[in-house]
């Protein structure tokens, strides 16, 4: 896709927040041209280290938009990337390689050095995309090699990302390339219709599968991108003030931390028209404090929900009047091509869709038990509403009984509490609804006002304090509720 857009456009700008690893001397003012000859570049090197058709390829390097690029580089030689996120734990990392059985790993000399690979431990012959490190071939040095016309089967593995992993160790999930251009075409008539041709931010988890059907979006669309990996308010607000981005794409808890942009008074949010997150639910208060802080005439807040296992499944869109009387918990109507059906009225929320993955890369047996007759469970609660929305209430293993959504109940009190940057409600066995809270700024919790929110709300203990980044999280920034829980039950008395 990377060259299809090159030989259309090649001018068109990319923008990034670091140089690529791969290329470092294209600094970080490129163009779409600039990449197509990266990939191809990397392709016959990658072809010339004897990396072939159908083989599964290990990329886990440190975060940087190239794993973007050398995931392109790899599908040009029809080889399946297995992406693994740095932000992965060692052990976690060593288990899902181990399973995806590669024949070659793609690292860099930071990650080995830091301890997260082990290359005597890989199980397969590991290729430095950067750096150096004893013993171990660069792939910059090699010779590119030749590489011919490669046929593109649409029903064949094309890569593999992993599962958040906030309910248990990640799962690997095996997509088809027509699965992925599932994603691609049920994303695409929205953005036309809607008439987004604008210069677009994009800062996820790029060994996400919405990194590829979002950058399949921009090239498809012809818009200026910003690739950006640094989440840090400072870092993205200098990038948005040059960059000034029409369209802007981050994990719906990274808005919550760019909250802080919109009152800066460089107006770095002012260009933005349209804000979209998939991912996870987003809080309202967020929303609303995102919109007010555009400067265009009729913002718009776009949430998508689906699954890496499902693609996209349904979307809503918030104005800035309806984002004070939306619903939270409704994720919209489902995308036409999707079915949503709601077990028992209120229950386990299945799909069907073009869009599924393969397999479960290693665990074939817990992917089908998911699966009904071509119906896949998305492991929610939800409902539908008589106007036909989705309505998404808790994750199946985080549900409390008792409460009809915890993530309202949420949603609520970050509304009430502007201080909050995130609270979760957990449960500990018989010792009932325990909530933990994160302050925007790590100053201790304003107590008046928290015993003010709760007043109406279920029975609760006091909150626990947490600092943002001592919180586990995945590679996309959600908290990982069944850790949070092990972690409360070895530091709090019973």
């Amino acid at each position: 896709m990377v060259q299809h857009a090159a030989a259309r456009r090649p001018g068109t700008p990319i923008v990034l927040d670091r140089p690529l690893d791969i290329a470092p001397h294209l600094g970080t003012d490129l163009t779409v041209g600039d990449l197509s000859e990266v990939v191809e570049t990397l392709a016959r090197r990658l072809h010339a280290a004897g990396i072939r058709r159908g083989e599964r390829v290990v990329v886990h390097k440190r975060d940087n938009a190239d794993i973007l690029l050398i995931t392109c580089a790899l599908a040009r030689l029809r080889a399946v990337p297995v992406l693994l996120s740095p932000r992965l734990p060692a052990g976690t990392a060593a288990v899902l390689t181990a399973r995806a059985g590669p024949r070659f790993v793609l690292t860099d000399g930071a990650t080995i050095a830091a301890g997260r690979l082990d290359p005597a431990h890989a199980g397969a012959t590991v290729l430095l995309a950067a750096g150096t490190h004893a013993g171990l071939t660069t792939v910059g040095d090699l010779a590119p090699a030749a590489i011919g016309a490669v046929r593109l089967d649409p029903a064949a593995p094309c890569v593999i990302t992993h599962t958040s992993g906030t309910t248990r160790e990640p799962k690997l999930v095996e997509q088809s390339s027509r699965g992925l251009g599932t994603h691609l075409a049920l994303s695409l008539p929205f953005m036309t219709a809607l008439g987004i041709r604008e210069r677009y931010a994009l800062c996820v988890s790029f060994t996400h599968i919405r990194a590829y059907a979002a950058l399949a979006l921009a090239l498809a669309r012809h818009m200026p991108l910003a690739l950006l990996i640094d989440q840090d308010v400072t870092a993205v607000r200098e990038i948005f003030l040059r960059f000034r981005p029409g369209l802007l794409e981050t994990h719906p808890n990274t808005f919550v931390g760019w909250e802080a942009l919109a009152d800066d008074p460089a107006r770095p949010l002012h260009t933005v028209r349209f804000f979209s997150s998939t991912f996870d639910a987003i809080h309202p208060r967020t929303v609303r404090i995102l919109l007010a802080a555009s400067g265009r005439r009729f913002p718009l807040y776009i949430q998508a929900y689906g699954q890496s296992e499902s693609g996209p499944v349904a979307a809503r869109m918030y104005t800035r009047r309806g984002a004070w009387r939306a619903d939270s918990r409704c994720v919209g109507h489902p995308i036409p091509g999707v079915g949503v059906r709601v077990r028992d009225g209120r229950g386990p929320i299945e799909v069907r869709s073009r869009g599924r993955a393969l397999a479960y890369v290693g665990e074939q047996e817990l992917f089908d038990d998911q699966l009904d007759g071509g119906w896949w469970r998305m492991g929610d609660l939800g409902h539908r509403s008589r106007w036909g929305c989705v309505h998404l209430l808790d994750r199946e293993i985080d549900h409390i009984e008792g409460l009809d959504s915890a993530l309202e109940i949420e949603d609520t009190l970050m509304s009430r509490v502007p201080q909050l940057r995130e609270v979760v409600l957990i449960t500990r066995g018989d010792r009932g609804v325990q909530p933990v809270v994160c302050t925007r700024t790590g100053a201790p919790l304003d107590r008046a006002a928290w015993r003010s929110a709760v007043r109406d709300l279920p029975p609760m203990a006091d909150p626990v304090l947490y600092a943002w980044e001592d919180l586990p999280h995945t590679a996309t920034l959600k908290v990982r509720r069944v850790r949070l829980r092990e972690l409360l039950d070895q530091h709090l008395p019973a």
